[in-house]
């Protein structure tokens, strides 16, 4: 993921640059922006995931950038920097489609108040792409309940399914998207167990009490509990876990130094969701696909300052970090020391194992 920060103050983007847990929080890239003008351009280019910004700004305040971005891009989360904290002030930007809003001054007590918002705004926009997919798409039905059969998460599908029924679904729209659901879970149980016969017996038995159903939680729990059935019956066969786990460890060694290389973007080459090609490997590798981009990178960058010929600015680009000091971070938390003092060591050792004793 990506994300922006946009502030006319160059050390409150550089102090949440360099203090926040990108890393961790699964960003690979931190852009900024030093007025509204520059960051509408860079996301309009780069489409970050997240977009952090000062309210007041030259050129273009953070709420005119909120009200430009509103009808071209919804798919993006914003919090706003602001010394406001009148009511009337907030109610506004939450009108404008904030997610959330942070006081200032930026002090250090205050960037784990910042991380919770993040992870909090995060998560939402991660439900809320997957309820636009599944809605105005039939085939993101076809891949909620594909990807629930091949790893046999139930609940991972019945708590999405739960989520756009309580939260974005009309209660006169719910048993119609329900019918959709429960049709193409078994329609595809079906081909996967080699227990036709009693998925049969299930669709015909569930189909008829689902017509029966009144009530948005009743509805709710039925999915649920056809969804545990069918992923007990699909249980025997064996998923490509260990195949898929492979194909990304290798993806990831060939496109390291692709600044937009993502869980996206590898889910995408393998056909398969976000949210479960991060869980697979991360299940089978004990890290997430960011964690192992980051240390691919800082591998090859490590190898490419041993040379001595290669700058920092140059390497950092080489491994896909498009901001030197972002990288230089991330080298320092990796090594324990930044990139320049690593490569003058190198060049200094050289030097000293060259030398006539």
């Amino acid at each position: 993921m990506k994300a922006l920060i946009a502030d006319d103050d160059v050390f409150v983007r550089k102090c949440m640059i360099q203090m926040l847990p990108w890393q961790e929080l699964e960003f690979s890239q931190v852009l900024e922006a030093e007025n509204g003008a520059v960051a509408l351009k860079i996301t309009l280019e780069e489409k970050p995931d997240l977009i952090i910004t000062d309210v007041k700004m030259p050129m273009l305040n953070g709420l005119e950038l909120v009200e430009k971005l509103r009808d071209s891009v919804v798919d993006i989360c914003v919090i706003v920097l602001s010394e406001h904290s009148d009511f009337a002030f907030v109610q506004n930007a939450l009108k404008l489609g904030v997610q959330d809003y942070i006081l200032k001054p930026i002090t250090r007590e205050r960037l784990t108040e910042i991380c919770d918002k993040i992870r909090q705004c995060m998560a939402e926009l991660e439900k809320k792409r997957y309820y636009t997919s599944l809605k105005a798409d039939h085939g993101g039905i076809q891949k909620l309940v594909h990807d629930m059969l091949e790893s046999a998460d139930a609940q991972s599908c019945a708590s999405t399914f739960e989520y756009m029924a309580l939260h974005q679904i009309f209660i006169e729209d719910l048993k119609h998207f329900g019918m959709m659901f429960l049709y193409e879970l078994f329609e595809q149980t079906r081909e996967v167990t080699y227990q036709k016969a009693e998925v049969e017996r299930l669709r015909r038995t569930a189909m008829a009490a689902y017509a029966e159903l009144k009530k948005v939680t009743d509805v709710i729990w039925f999915v649920n509990q056809q969804c545990e059935r069918c992923a007990a019956l699909c249980a025997k066969k064996a998923p490509q876990t260990v195949n898929y786990v492979e194909q990304i460890t290798d993806y990831i060694e060939k496109n390291y130094d692709d600044p937009d290389l993502s869980v996206a973007t590898i889910s995408e080459w393998l056909h398969l969701s976000p949210v479960y090609t991060g869980a697979l490997y991360k299940q089978h590798q004990g890290k997430s696909i960011i964690a192992s981009i980051h240390e691919v990178r800082m591998r090859h960058a490590q190898q490419l300052l041993q040379d001595g010929s290669n700058n920092v600015a140059s390497v950092s680009k080489r491994v896909g970090y498009m901001t030197p000091d972002y990288f230089s971070r991330l080298f320092s938390t990796t090594f324990g020391m930044s990139p320049s003092q690593y490569r003058s060591m190198m060049i200094l050792n050289r030097e000293e194992g060259s030398s006539p004793v």
